[in-house]
């Protein structure tokens, strides 16, 4: 399961990133939260089962370690 820190690196740098305006009123989230991209609010993202409904997280995750 990826970390905070990763959602929110990933969510930065991937180029399929698409915010979902539906969760921008989820108690859970915080306003720093929205203020910045992260996997949590993205339309991609699978809250339930915690990972991406298009599988590139992994490869962006990836991409960030060889840099």
């Amino acid at each position: 399961m990826a970390n905070r820190d990763q959602l929110k690196a990933v969510g930065e740098m991937c180029p399929d990133f698409s915010y979902d305006g539906s969760l921008g009123k989820a108690s859970v989230m915080s306003m720093a939260n929205l203020s910045s991209r992260s996997c949590e609010i993205c339309t991609h993202w699978d809250v339930k089962n915690q990972k991406c409904r298009i599988d590139v997280f992994d490869d962006v995750l990836t991409s960030l370690d060889q840099t």
